[in-house]
């Protein structure tokens, strides 16, 4: 009997041993099922963030492509430069004439042809350009203004007509550029 006694103990012994070396899934499917829902919530508050930031980029390009193309009707069509510049603010630049000279070396004055340089030599063109300035009602008296120069055109050319800006009268003047598209 007691020989019965100790096989049997033995016998549950080696069924104990047994149950510990399997390996128990469910606290671990607990803990990955709580990072499932972790992460779905997650990413469901990062896309309505998104999704609002979209939105208020669409809106912005919106008004901008709006306020650019209420500029452009009112300009000649000049290929100007693309530089990265600090923009000028709204409202320094609204009743600003804008003397533009685009790639067909007219000068215009707004929407007004002051002079055609395309046969002239440049002392010629700059006192065409002159005498239109003096002849237009809008040039008469001028001292700021905007100068839209295309960047085909001869430097010389430009820095010309900036000298004979200064000469008539238009002591305050900035050049005028687009931002390149990689911004």
């Amino acid at each position: 009997m007691g020989m019965g006694g100790t096989g049997g103990g033995g016998g549950r012994g080696r069924i104990a041993q047994g149950t510990l070396s399997e390996i128990n899934v469910t606290p671990m499917v607990d803990v990955m099922l709580v990072l499932l829902v972790i992460f779905m919530v997650a990413s469901s508050v990062e896309a309505a963030r998104i999704s609002r930031e979209a939105e208020t980029l669409r809106q912005v390009a919106s008004e901008e492509i709006a306020a650019k193309a209420a500029t452009d009707e009112n300009q000649v069509p000049v290929d100007l430069p693309k530089l990265k510049a600090d923009k000028i603010a709204a409202g320094s630049k609204a009743g600003k004439p804008v003397v533009s000279f685009d790639g067909d070396r007219k000068v215009w004055l707004d929407k007004e042809l002051l002079v055609d340089c395309k046969a002239k030599a440049v002392d010629a063109c700059l006192d065409g350009f002159e005498a239109g300035l003096q002849h237009s009602s809008r040039g008469k008296g001028l001292r700021d203004a905007h100068l839209r120069a295309d960047r085909r055109l001869d430097y010389g050319l430009v820095l010309a007509l900036m000298a004979r800006m200064r000469r008539v009268g238009i002591e305050h003047f900035g050049l005028v550029s687009e931002e390149p598209l990689g911004r």
